[in-house]
């Protein structure tokens, strides 16, 4: 396993539990889409003046707020984005799943408390032993069963951010009540953690993007190339003459 790979999955194991918070702030928030609606259309009408320009602007904030108006009839909360919401579904369940499999085959059982003793030794020295080594293995069970670096299979640990950093430490090595990652292991957690942090980066719109548009260029029929995310405005670009479009212009 590289350096490189593992410095990778760190770092999208990272961004989802950064991420997450965004995500539920996303849930109900007007969404976007990629590629965004640019394109060739966007190129070939560049006629409209911007008076029209802008009054189709106010026309479509007009309606996005008419729908979230509570003066209307039969107004309900505004409605979840289902695809964020179905990237949390799915990231959560992926990491939760990930980490129990890696939990149940790395993780030390937990111990268990002294079993409770039908007698105890005559002689008063042994029963002194006895006694103080029941204590002392009652007090690590206390403390193993409280340890907060165990993974648990119940209770309020099992969200996608907590998996993710949980994750990220069996990745860095952290010591604790678990042995060190196999490379299959390792492995596994690379793959869903860079399948994971794609689904977040696309639904955010904070990965960059990509895509070849269907169209060809205008001015040389050439492939036109879509470039943008991360927050950056998308950029067409023609592959043979060079030419690039914003939604702002040429």
């Amino acid at each position: 396993m590289t350096t490189t790979t593992i410095a990778t999955t760190e770092r999208n194991l990272f961004t989802i539990a950064h991420h997450w918070r965004d995500l539920r702030e996303h849930l109900t928030t007007h969404g976007t889409t990629w590629p965004p609606t640019m394109g060739i259309s966007t190129i070939s009408h560049r006629d409209q003046d911007d008076e029209q320009a802008e009054a189709a602007t106010w026309r479509a904030e007009a309606l996005r707020a008419l729908e979230r108006d509570p003066a209307q009839p039969g107004w309900t909360a505004a409605p979840l984005r289902l695809d964020v919401l179905d990237t949390m579904v799915t990231v959560e369940a992926g990491l939760l799943e990930l980490a129990d499999q890696t939990a149940a085959a790395i993780q030390h059982a937990p111990i268990t408390p002294a079993p409770a003793r039908r007698s105890w030794p005559d002689d008063p020295r042994a029963r002194r032993t006895a006694e103080a080594d029941d204590l002392r293995r009652n007090q690590m069970a206390l403390r193993e069963a409280k340890n907060p670096r165990r993974w648990r299979y119940t209770g309020a640990q099992r969200t996608a951010p907590l998996a993710a950093l949980w994750l990220l430490a069996r990745t860095q090595g952290v010591r604790g009540p678990w042995r060190p990652l196999t490379d299959v292991e390792q492995q596994r957690i690379d793959v869903v953690a860079r399948t994971s942090a794609d689904l977040v980066e696309r639904a955010l719109d904070v990965g960059d993007g990509r895509v070849r548009l269907a169209a060809a260029c205008p001015l040389c029929a050439g492939p036109l190339d879509m470039h943008g995310g991360a927050g950056v405005a998308p950029v067409v670009r023609c592959a043979g003459c060079g030419r690039t479009w914003t939604q702002t212009g040429p």
